[in-house]
């Protein structure tokens, strides 16, 4: 399947994304964003504490209660304390919720562990504690987020908030182009700030291949008994993810995220899933 979106999901084009107004509901939320990572790690700051900023406006819109909302960010987002926090989601979430996923980060692509990928490469959200490359008996990947991983929490989810819940997940990174800032190149007039590195984490030499196992692979399905749910992502793998700078605030922010707030916050009711993309696509690329 080809990658529109990093995790490989289809988008379900079915029920309502975030709404505020049925009153069996609880919304709830996981906020992950990291934009300083150690220092020595490899990968540089990007500016995802702003787009938090964006995030929290945007639920409070939708009228996400501060106490169902769970934040990690920087030294608190490392990968024991992510699946923690989904974990927590999991035993929480009821029948009928509305579930908002949000991440921003660097994004890497890794050497399939399970022969579930058609080009042998997993996509993963770089935690706080992940590393930049693959070190033998070191650090092997432990710490990244696979899709793979993933995509089990999202099913759990869904089928925890049941045929009437709704389930929807916006990943700000990308897995192309490099970490390194460029402080000598400009888009327009505006510095580069890329969400991502070209660089494989694998073993020396490693060569991707298709799978062998691609019936293991997690997709997005429209199965009785589970959340309806979408997946957007900032780009496809091959792409490069550049921070988008917002001249009415000053300030860099994640380009989905600038995105999918502007027209979550334009909405003035509910749509589904195809007409929202469109007005994403209007707002990214107007001309």
């Amino acid at each position: 399947m080809n990658k529109l979106n990093y995790t490989k999901y289809f988008f379900i084009i079915i029920g309502y994304l975030i709404s505020s107004n049925i009153s069996a509901q609880t919304n709830r939320a996981l906020i992950v964003t990291i934009a300083n990572y150690p220092k020595n790690s490899g990968w540089e700051n990007i500016h995802a504490d702003n787009d938090k900023v964006y995030i929290l406006e945007m639920l409070s819109l939708k009228k996400f209660l501060p106490a169902h909302i769970i934040q990690l960010s920087d030294t608190l987002a490392t990968k024991a304390n992510v699946t923690k926090a989904l974990n927590r989601l999991c035993n929480e979430v009821q029948s009928g919720d509305v579930l908002f996923l949000h991440f921003s980060c660097h994004g890497q692509q890794m050497m399939d562990n399970n022969g579930d990928e058609e080009d042998g490469l997993d996509e993963s959200l770089v935690m706080y504690d992940a590393g930049y490359k693959y070190i033998p008996q070191q650090y092997e990947g432990e710490n990244h987020l696979r899709d793979d991983e993933l995509g089990i929490w999202i099913h759990k989810l869904r089928r925890k908030a049941g045929e009437k819940g709704r389930i929807t997940i916006t990943l700000d990174a990308c897995h192309s182009g490099t970490a390194n800032r460029d402080e000598t190149a400009y888009m327009k007039t505006y510095k580069e700030y890329v969400r991502g590195t070209t660089a494989i984490f694998a073993k020396e030499g490693y060569v991707p291949r298709p799978g062998k196992h691609q019936e293991l692979s997690l997709r997005l399905k429209n199965e009785k008994g589970l959340a309806t749910a979408a997946v957007f992502s900032a780009c496809p793998a091959e792409f490069t993810n550049y921070e988008y700078y917002d001249r009415q605030r000053s300030m860099y922010v994640g380009k989905l995220t600038y995105s999918f707030c502007r027209q979550i916050n334009k909405m003035k009711a509910q749509c589904t899933i195809k007409t929202f993309f469109h007005g994403l696509w209007v707002i990214c690329f107007p001309f």
